[in-house]
């Protein structure tokens, strides 16, 4: 695995997760390319499900986030041999096929769904809200339970067929925090309730060209 990339893996049934840092520098030039969107930018929404107002192109940004994203790609890919349908590591290359930013607003949320492509990627650069005051919305949900307002989640199913949420606990210590993992993989986000600010996440899909037909 490459030593670049400071990733770790949260094990999910059958596959693993992949969570890393962008680099400070990276960090700030994506924010700085973000804060030069307007709404008269290039449009997302017709290609996404997401019930969010602001949803933009970022393909200008690739090659920006290429290299680092692309050993990610290939630490995944360590972690989870034969899982892109039995192709070797050594017999595939990488490539960014599209990448966007949803501008979330308090209220907004992105049903369950899952992308194209190989593998998909989430960047949260920004996080308007103290998670505590967001799980502490709705006081009436008993403690035992599960509190998703708020959170990205993982969804999929055990190996005797449950249907599985993992929450991420998204909140301020997650700016800069990318998570990489199957296309394929159902994932969702809860509406946030505690912040009129915008909530700015990065997403973006992964293709492989195999080197072996």
């Amino acid at each position: 695995m490459t030593n670049t990339t400071n990733a770790s893996f949260t094990h999910l049934e059958t596959m693993n997760v992949l969570t890393s840092t962008l680099p400070n520098d990276l960090f700030q030039e994506i924010t700085g390319d973000i804060a030069d969107l307007s709404k008269n930018s290039e449009p997302y929404n017709d290609r996404l499900i997401g019930h969010i107002q602001e949803e933009y192109s970022l393909d200008h940004s690739i090659e920006k986030v290429s290299s680092f994203v692309i050993a990610l790609a290939n630490a995944w890919t360590e972690s989870n041999p034969g899982h892109l349908n039995g192709i070797q590591d050594n017999q595939q290359e990488f490539y960014i096929e599209g990448m966007w930013v949803n501008k979330q607003r308090k209220y907004e949320f992105n049903p369950i769904h899952n992308h194209s492509g190989d593998l998909s990627f989430v960047i949260w650069m920004k996080i308007p809200y103290n998670l505590a005051d967001e799980e502490n919305y709705f006081p009436l949900v008993p403690k035992t339970l599960t509190s998703y307002t708020s959170k990205f989640c993982f969804v999929y199913t055990d190996t005797l067929g449950k249907i599985k949420q993992l929450p991420v606990p998204v909140d301020k210590s997650f700016e800069g925090t990318i998570v990489m993992f199957p296309a394929s993989l159902h994932h969702t986000v809860y509406p946030f309730y505690t912040s009129d600010d915008y909530r700015i996440s990065i997403s973006g899909n992964i293709k492989r060209k195999d080197l072996i037909k």
